[in-house]
C-alpha cells in the first residue's frame, strides 16, 4: 500500500473527506455488474453459436437442452464474479478477511464431502444435456430402469415405464444410456412352423415385407423398404426369420408393432403357417410296481 505523502492530491482529499472508502467499494461493485453482464453476454453468444449448428428439425429440443446449459452456466460464473466482489469490499471496508476465508473454507470442505453426491449427480447431469445423451420424450434404458423420458433436470431424469410407474434416476448412478427412439432400424422376427418348406417361407415373408412397405400407414415412417435377413433360428416345431426395416428417428417401436398386427394379418390369410407348441410326448411304462411312479412323473394319473 503506498504511504499517504505519495498519493495524489485528490485521493488525499477523498480520503479526508472519508469518500475513498465508499469509492473503493463502489468501484468494486461497478466490476462485478460489468463483469456479470459480460459473462452472460459471452455464454449466451456462445450457445447461440451451438443453436445455429443444429438442424431445423431438432431446434426445439436444442432450444430447451441449450437454455438449460445456460441458466446454470450463468448461474455458476455469477455466483464466483459476485462472491470475489463481496470479498474484496469487505477488505476494502476494513473487515478482517483471512478468518472469514479460512472459516469459509473448512464450511465449503465440509458441505462438499457431505455433498458429494449431489455434486456428482449435477456434474453428469451436465455432460448429459451438452452431449445431448437424451431429452424429454426420447425412449430410454438407463440400465437401473428402462422408459419414456418425462423430464431432465441437472440432477436428475424422471421416466415413465410401460406400466406407468415413474422413476427418478440420479445422474450420477447412470453407467449406461442407450437411447432407443435415436435407432434407425427396427429388428422384427416371424416364426413360422417347422413344417412349412424354408424357401416357400422366406419367399412369403419377402412378399409380406413388400405389402408392409406399400401400407400407406407404415410407408411414413419407413426410410426405404425392409429387407429379410433370412432364418437365425429354428427348432423342432419353428424356424425363426428376421427382418430388418430402417425407419425414421422415434418411429422404431411404431413399426415393431405395425409389423405385428401385419403378420398376424397373414397367418390368417394363411399366407404363412404359424408355429405350434411341439405336442408332448407321454411314455407308458410296463404295468409293475414302478408303473405308478412314471406315469406320476409324467403328469397323468394312474390307469389312464
Amino acid at each position: 500500500m503506498r504511504h499517504p505523502a505519495s498519493q495524489p492530491v485528490w485521493v488525499q482529499h477523498l480520503d479526508r473527506l472519508h469518500l475513498l472508502t465508499p469509492l473503493r467499494v463502489a468501484a468494486v461493485v461497478v466490476a462485478a455488474i460489468v463483469a456479470t453482464l459480460v459473462v452472460r453476454r459471452v455464454i449466451a453468444n456462445g450457445m447461440r453459436r451451438l443453436l445455429d449448428r443444429t438442424s431445423p428439425a431438432d431446434q426445439p429440443r436444442a432450444e430447451a437442452r441449450h437454455k438449460a446449459l445456460t441458466s446454470s452456466l450463468r448461474a455458476a460464473l455469477v455466483g464466483v464474479v459476485w462472491t470475489v466482489a463481496v470479498i474484496t469490499a469487505m477488505g476494502e471496508v476494513g473487515i478482517n478477511i483471512g478468518g472469514f476465508v479460512a472459516t469459509a473454507t473448512v464450511v465449503g470442505g465440509a458441505i462438499a464431502f457431505g455433498a458429494q453426491t449431489l455434486i456428482r449427480d449435477i456434474i453428469a447431469g451436465f455432460f448429459v444435456l451438452s452431449d445431448d445423451q437424451y431429452g424429454v420424450g426420447d425412449e430410454v434404458d438407463l440400465g437401473l430402469t428402462s422408459g419414456t423420458v418425462e423430464r431432465v433436470t441437472l440432477r436428475s431424469a424422471r421416466l415413465r415405464d410401460g406400466e406407468g410407474r415413474i422413476w427418478h434416476v440420479q445422474h450420477g448412478n447412470v453407467l449406461r444410456v442407450a437411447n432407443l427412439s435415436k435407432a434407425a432400424t427396427a429388428l422384427v422376427h416371424v416364426d413360422i412352423a417347422r413344417a412349412m418348406p424354408v424357401d416357400d417361407a422366406l419367399a412369403a415373408v419377402r412378399a409380406l415385407a413388400s405389402s408392409f412397405a406399400a401400407d400407406t400407414a407404415v410407408a411414413p415412417m419407413l426410410l426405404s423398404a425392409p429387407t429379410v435377413l433370412g432364418v437365425i433360428e429354428h427348432s423342432d416345431d419353428r424356424i425363426k426369420v428376421r427382418v430388418s426395416a430402417p425407419t425414421h428417428v422415434g418411429r422404431r417401436v411404431d413399426v415393431e408393432r405395425a409389423w405385428q398386427v401385419a403378420v398376424l394379418r397373414a397367418f390368417e390369410r394363411g399366407d404363412l403357417m404359424a408355429a405350434t407348441a411341439a405336442p408332448a410326448v407321454v411314455i407308458h411304462s410296463p404295468a409293475g410296481a414302478n408303473g405308478g411312479d412314471v406315469e406320476a412323473a409324467a403328469g397323468i394319473e394312474p390307469g389312464e
